[in-house]
């Protein structure tokens, strides 16, 4: 329901109006007191007339008529374009161009622009042009993505509009008076609201204030929305019942018309039986075996006449079934591709959460001090590699004296490091070996001088 509460309004601050010094006199009726030099709007009135609005574009939309949402200030920017798609409806968030509502054939002819920039850029026929006209028709396309994004399906004038700020859109509300097309605003108690057809006293300027009435607009669009969804439904249902309706009443007509042929054929039959026995005596039984013959492949006929009359009415009654049967599964389609949207964009919300905090927590384990590693790499590589204390106290003071530095350089000398350490071990083990086989020489030579 666009049931709003005083309780919202407050929490929202849609009390909250300007100056002593720059109020409207026409405002009076509905500021409640002054306070601080600053006028407060009474609420009560401001309840009624938000049901009064929402209620008056609950019935256009129940029509099948389409709203326009304007809001060009900077507080009502991206709540307006939030709040016109949920409810598939237009809007206008950057700039009002002059003239939209009363010279609305050139702004089609400017939105058929638009989408045939975009073709263009979705074939990449920009590429074989020069760079110049290249860039030239990327700003063009920008512009127009920038002032008519939100317009591009309008291909009638809007039957109302909704105006977050009267005095910011006054070109707006003046386009919207001459053509007679109904305003609904939201009136703060510096404007007039004599040029308002449904208007709002509230706040203007606070976000949460323009948000909770556009919702509240929103949820009156999607209402009345959902109205005129049922009574289409319902007018597709009685019409089949109709159609179904009239299929059987053919039906039933071709049955009575079967009968009283049948009815009729048989009294031909028994009269043509009577003239034939009357006849048998006098006639030769050659004849009277060939006009047996022609009755009894007579009513085989019939019987087939009949046959195929019938098959088509069931043929017909089926049909209909079926039309009933496709039309119920694809409303039923549509109610299920709903709710998947809405699942799926839960589940989003979900994963998008749940992936934050797995990053926060890898951050935090990320976050090692650099001096430790270091000091841990480069001892432990240094003992494998033999290295003397006093050795290591060097390498300690090198890395204290590299603190300074970022923690992937140092990582890097680490590196560097353990392959000085591999080699090192590698050139004690060769010398090692070495030792050895001179030991071994001495030894033999020893023993043949003793011998």
């Amino acid at each position: 329901m666009f049931m709003v509460t005083m309780k919202e309004l407050l929490e929202a601050g849609a009390h909250f109006g300007h100056r002593k010094g720059a109020w409207n006199p026409k405002m009076k009726s509905y500021i409640y007191q002054e306070r601080n030099q600053m006028h407060i709007l009474d609420l009560t009135q401001t309840v009624k007339k938000i049901a009064e609005a929402c209620e008056f574009v609950r019935n256009l939309a129940a029509e099948g008529k389409k709203i326009l949402f304007v809001g060009t200030k900077q507080q009502a920017k991206r709540c307006i374009k939030e709040e016109a798609k949920r409810c598939n409806s237009s809007y206008i968030n950057s700039r009002w161009l002059g003239g939209f509502l009363t010279n609305f054939s050139t702004i089609k002819k400017r939105i058929e622009r638009l989408s045939d920039l975009e073709s263009q850029e979705a074939e990449s026929l920009w590429e074989k042009l020069p760079k110049k006209e290249e860039m030239g028709l990327r700003r063009e396309l920008e512009k127009l993505k920038r002032n008519l994004d939100g317009v591009r399906e309008m291909n009638e004038l809007p039957k109302a509009i909704y105006i977050t700020d009267i005095k910011v859109d006054e070109t707006a509300v003046r386009e919207a008076r001459k053509l007679a097309i109904p305003v609904i605003g939201i009136v703060d108690s510096n404007n007039d609201p004599n040029l308002v057809d449904y208007l709002v006293p509230a706040n203007d300027d606070a976000i949460k204030s323009i948000r909770l009435i556009t919702t509240k607009i929103a949820d009156a669009v999607l209402e009345g929305s959902d109205i005129l969804q049922k009574e289409e439904e319902m007018e597709k249902k009685e019409e089949v019942e109709e159609e179904v309706e009239e299929i059987e009443g053919k039906a039933k007509e071709l049955v009575k018309e079967v009968e009283e042929t049948k009815k009729k054929e048989a009294e031909k039959q028994e009269a043509e039986k009577g003239e034939i026995e009357e006849q048998e005596e006098a006639e030769k039984p050659e004849k009277v075996k060939e006009k047996v013959e022609k009755l009894v492949e007579e009513p085989e006929k019939i019987e087939k006449k009949i046959e195929e009359a019938v098959e088509k009415v069931e043929e017909a009654k089926e049909k209909a079934k079926k039309e009933i049967v496709e039309k119920a599964e694809k409303v039923e389609k549509v109610k299920k591709v709903k709710k998947a949207k809405k699942r799926e964009a839960k589940k989003t919300k979900k994963e998008t959460g749940k992936a934050k905090k797995e990053v926060g927590k890898v951050e935090k384990k990320v976050e090692v001090k650099p001096k430790e590693i270091i000091e841990e790499k480069s001892e432990a590589e240094l003992e494998k590699a033999g290295v003397k204390p006093k050795e290591k106290s060097k390498v300690g003071k090198k890395a204290q004296a590299k603190k300074t530095t970022k923690v992937t350089k140092k990582t890097g000398k680490v590196e560097i490091k353990a392959e000085k350490a591999q080699a090192k071990k590698e050139k004690i083990k060769a010398e090692k070996a070495e030792d050895k086989k001179a030991k071994a020489t001495k030894t033999k030579e020893t023993t043949e001088g003793d011998g």
